[in-house]
């Protein structure tokens, strides 16, 4: 990602700046923006989908989640700006695991022109939010980068903001929309899940209805049973399986030395699917997060962990259960054709997880 990069940040540098990150995506009123603007996203997507024989599950939240994203972070709409980081971003990531030959027409080659591209387009919307001073309203990322980093006479700032942004789509594109997409998948084959969720979300449905107010974003993220649905979800798909770690100094564990300067990859996997610490671990089960209270954060790694833990897994909890209360409140499914989880070089649906959707009454 670059020499830039929070994953190359360490110490003072590394705090200072996951700091600024998790104090704007823990802000009350970005949570309250996001989940409106999801509920809105969902309302016009249902209207697409009851007209439609099939949709592809993935391919629709993809859509939904990649433009909430881009305007929380570069604050645009969607039109051509947004088609053009979209185009290219698509692009860009097709090279986050490949091999790393790079000469016209491979992978790598076309993932860095595609990562040039979005740099030049971003830096145009830096120079005119500066310019213009839109970046004083602190209405995305973008303008809470540039009050913290940019100086017109160092272009390396402005090179700096670009590639967090970057850095920043892409957790935030892959584990919402694939976690939401997976929880239906795995729904699909347990009714018992399905009934119990759908039976905590028409309550909270038929109460909003009755009262006449609106959603508040911790009323989604109230709900148990569905905090059951992510965490599970989480548990079994692993979408960031692992992480590397470089020692920073020699480390000693249980008995095996690691030297300064070595690279180790932690498994999140390994644990979420050990049957010394889950039973029957590979069984989609959402009953087995009642009564757990506090979450072991040595079992149950989904974000990582330490100073280096996801500082937007609260947000990105918060919309995943948005998009399933309104989605199983308003919609029956079942499966188009039959289509399984492929986990290289990501975390994918094979076929974009094909469905059937039909709409359900209150």
């Amino acid at each position: 990602m670059g020499e830039t990069s929070i994953l190359s940040m360490t110490g003072d540098e590394h705090k200072k700046y996951h700091g600024i990150v998790a104090k704007f995506l823990k802000a009350v009123p970005l949570m309250e923006r996001v989940a409106k603007e999801i509920e809105q996203s969902m309302e016009l997507a249902f209207r697409r989908w009851k007209d439609k024989p099939q949709i592809y599950f993935q391919d629709e939240i993809n859509q939904i989640t990649f433009e909430i994203l881009v305007r929380m972070l570069l604050g645009i709409d969607p039109g051509k700006e947004m088609d053009l980081i979209r185009t290219e971003f698509y692009e860009l990531i097709k090279a986050i695991i490949c091999i790393p030959v790079k000469f016209p027409g491979t992978t790598l080659y076309k993932s860095v022109k595609s990562k040039e591209k979005m740099v030049e387009l971003i830096k145009d919307m830096i120079r005119y939010k500066v310019e213009k001073g839109e970046h004083r309203a602190q209405s995305s990322f973008v303008d809470v980068l540039i009050d913290e980093f940019y100086d017109a006479s160092d272009p390396k700032t402005i090179e700096f903001i670009c590639g967090a942004i970057i850095e920043m789509m892409i957790p935030g594109q892959d584990s919402v929309p694939m976690t939401t997409t997976l929880a239906i998948k795995y729904m699909t084959d347990y009714p018992a899940a399905i009934n119990k969720l759908r039976e905590e979300n028409m309550e909270l449905k038929r109460k909003k209805i009755q009262s006449g107010e609106p959603y508040t974003w911790s009323e989604y993220t109230s709900l148990p049973f569905t905090l059951n649905v992510i965490n599970e979800t989480l548990r079994m798909a692993n979408i960031v399986n692992a992480v590397w770690r470089r020692c920073l100094k020699d480390v000693e564990i249980k008995g095996y030395l690691i030297p300064k300067g070595w690279c180790i990859m932690t498994s999140f996997s390994s644990v979420h699917l050990d049957e010394e610490i889950y039973e029957d671990p590979f069984k989609f089960n959402p009953w087995r997060w009642e009564g757990k209270g506090q979450l072991n954060q040595n079992n149950f790694t989904p974000f990582g962990g330490g100073q280096r833990l996801c500082p937007g897994y609260h947000l990105a909890k918060m919309e995943i259960a948005v998009i399933l209360h309104h989605f199983i409140t308003s919609f029956s499914w079942v499966e188009a054709e039959p289509d399984t989880v492929t986990t290289f070089p990501r975390v994918r649906m094979k076929k974009k997880f094909p469905v059937i959707v039909s709409p359900i009454s209150d």
